[in-house]
């Protein structure tokens, strides 16, 4: 995203504005930063050289935690629908369900007015849907699943040849089970046995390996491939190997010990949601114990986290038998081939000036990127359109808007309820505009633009506030030695605010 320019910009004020920022009440900001009180060249609008800026936003924009005002079901852009002037009784009725559950099809009994945009048929919201997935992960290696070669070479690389576990982690909307899900196919495709389950706080340690020990049949069972005169077992899973009840590592070490003429690749998604110390410290021993035995047994970890230590906790001595892959934000070329290969899926195209902005909101985190493509296509093709305009992405940012998480919206209102509130929205705008590297941390010398000089006390004075929970807890510290850079406590948090500021500004 090209941050030349000012944070204020030159645009022409909106209706009913005046110009600077009447909404602030404040006069125009030509050059000054809040940051450093001086010209900070790289803090342009949110919308570009062409949106105006702080002086250039909407007439009736919306300032504090009230809500959007701007309604895009009532908007031109939803084809008419809502409490506008002139509606017909039709407009009024209730919306009702328009599709049966046999076939996706129109049921002879709908009625209403369906809830989605007019001109949006049940079949083509089914195409778009299909196309642009930002509810569910991706399930099939296909021309939609975009990206992630380096980190798919990691992890197939530490099992095959390494024969390490691994653990896959980073922020929330990367798509690690999508990748989790890519691995299981690409293994399944080699021969492996590949077993997936998602973790939740209500299964224990013994409940997920019971579930997986069920999946492996005993025609992999190792019994009297070393002596030929030993009687079989006579058993249909693995489970059934297991004793009554709870059992201990070492009982489930062994039973695993028994597979033979296959690698078996067992996938915990979601292991973040696991927060009985015990499972951790259970699953921590089979780490070790799979590794010191050479079982055939190899497990991949996927969870939400920053570090190594929210996911497993403190234990040193697994490390070593341990491949931590940290999911990476997706570079701009990867989000635009996501963008285009959705659109190419369902016989539309995206306006290349919409996939750059797209581009500039979500900072490389795909689930924006499938949320904005999915709700900006349906507003070109709801307008009997096939392309997808800059007008169509502001109807996407809006919906954006309203679906974000409940926590994110009310750090954001926390975080600027106070005075001065234009100047916290700058610096929090410049926060999220700011260069960050693959963990979301910025160094707040880069806010002044690179080369510039380190931003005011007053600026850094800001920055402290917003990691207090009473302002919301916008910002964790990272502290480092004779300096502290900064994250979004939220990593969406950063999308939120350039979205809500291109908004708010009238800079879509």
């Amino acid at each position: 995203m090209s941050i030349g320019g000012g944070i204020t910009g030159g645009g022409a004020a909106g209706p009913g504005s005046t110009p600077g920022n009447a909404a602030h009440g404040h006069p125009p900001m030509q050059s000054q930063s809040p940051l450093t009180g001086r010209p900070a060249p790289h803090l342009r609008p949110v919308g570009g050289p062409e949106g105006g800026g702080l002086g250039g936003g909407l007439g009736e924009t919306m300032r504090g935690p009230s809500g959007l005002r701007h309604d895009p079901l009532n908007s031109p852009l939803a084809g008419g629908m809502g409490a506008q002037r002139g509606q017909t009784s039709a407009d009024t009725e209730l919306p009702r369900f328009t599709m049966t559950v046999n076939g996706g099809l129109r049921g002879p009994g709908a009625v209403g007015a369906p809830a989605m945009l007019k001109g949006l048929t049940p079949e083509l919201n089914g195409l778009l849907r299909e196309a642009f997935t930002p509810t569910r992960p991706k399930q099939q290696l296909n021309s939609l699943f975009i990206g992630r070669t380096d980190t798919l070479k990691r992890i197939i690389s530490a099992i095959e040849e390494e024969r390490a576990h691994v653990i896959l982690f980073g922020d929330r909307g990367r798509g690690k089970t999508s990748v989790a899900n890519a691995i299981e196919k690409i293994a399944g495709q080699a021969g492996y046995l590949s077993l997936k389950l998602t973790c939740s706080a209500e299964l224990s340690f013994e409940d997920i390996f019971r579930h997986f020990l069920k999946k492996i049949p005993s025609t992999y069972y190792r019994s009297g491939i070393d002596n030929p005169f030993a009687s079989r077992r006579s058993f249909t899973s693995f489970n059934e190997l297991l004793p009554e009840g709870g059992f201990s590592v070492t009982e489930l070490n062994e039973v695993l010990g028994g597979i033979h003429a296959t690698h078996v690749l067992l996938i915990l998604d979601e292991y973040d949601r696991v927060t009985d110390e015990d499972f951790r410290n259970k699953l921590a021993e089979l780490f070790k114990n799979l590794t010191d035995s050479s079982i055939p047994v190899t497990l991949l970890v996927v969870g939400v986290a920053e570090n190594l230590d929210q996911l497993l906790g403190k234990h040193p001595s697994i490390q070593r038998s341990l491949v931590p892959v940290h999911l990476p934000l997706m570079t701009d070329v990867e989000i635009g081939r996501l963008i285009n290969a959705g659109a190419e899926n369902a016989g539309i195209a995206f306006a290349p000036d919409a996939v750059d902005r797209i581009c500039e909101f979500v900072r490389g985190l795909p689930y924006y990127a499938q949320l904005l493509g999915l709700h900006a296509a349906r507003s070109a093709v709801s307008r009997g359109s096939t392309v997808v305009e800059r007008d169509d992405l502001a109807y996407a940012v809006t919906r954006c808007l309203q679906e974000a998480e409940r926590g994110i919206v009310d750090s954001y209102a926390r975080a600027l309820a106070a005075e001065r509130r234009a100047e916290l929205e700058d610096v929090l705008l410049a926060c999220a505009l700011c260069p960050a590297d693959a963990y979301g941390t910025f160094d707040p010398k880069e806010l002044a633009g690179p080369g510039g000089s380190p931003p005011t006390k007053e600026a850094l004075g800001i920055l402290e506030r917003l990691c207090r929970e009473e302002y919301g807890g916008v910002l964790a510290p990272v502290v480092e030695p004779g300096w502290t850079r900064y994250r979004f406590r939220n990593q969406m948090m950063r999308q939120y605010v350039l979205m809500r500021q291109a908004h708010e500004r009238g800079q879509i």
